[in-house]
């Protein structure tokens, strides 16, 4: 994967987490797996990518962020249990970093389009990716926990 992909897609998810609550993100580890990952976590949103780019982006956090991006989003009012409010706004956060990168991506030279966000929860769930891509695993902390935002796409850049 284009190091400017990926990039694109670390910068909007800083700025998105800037934006909607105030938080600061800090990358603090990259892992990179040529031949696909098993990835276990406890919320994940995920966003297929079309056009130039073909793949998925997947955030990953557990549910006490997400309650926090939910009381974010809904400036202040307070979320105190995962429901259909909490998992629209985990979805809502993937839309948003979304179309902030689409629109870096833009800026780059590449077409692409977002596709819906689909969410997974489970306390012992695994993703796993076949065919088996290569992935980038972007590690981030910040004041409301860990957030992995995970990159997998099946070609080059066309860009």
């Amino acid at each position: 994967m284009d190091s400017r992909v990926a990039n694109q897609f670390i910068m909007a998810s800083i700025e998105v987490f800037r934006k909607v609550g105030n938080v600061s993100l800090k990358k603090t580890g990259l892992e990179y797996f040529p031949g696909g990952h098993k990835i276990s976590t406890g919320i994940a949103t995920i966003l297929g990518v079309t056009g130039d780019l073909k793949g998925q982006f997947i955030i990953t956090l557990d549910e006490s962020i997400s309650l926090k991006i939910a009381t974010a989003i809904l400036m202040g009012v307070p979320v105190t249990q995962y429901d259909e409010v909490a998992e629209s706004a985990v979805c809502e956060i993937g839309n948003m970093i979304g179309g902030e990168a689409s629109k870096l991506l833009q800026e780059e030279g590449y077409k692409c389009d977002i596709t819906v966000p689909s969410i997974v929860k489970g306390k012992e769930m695994e993703i796993a990716f076949y065919p088996a891509a290569p992935l980038f695993m972007i590690h981030f902390s910040c004041e409301w926990g860990p957030i992995d935002l995970i990159l997998r796409f099946d070609n080059k850049p066309k860009a």
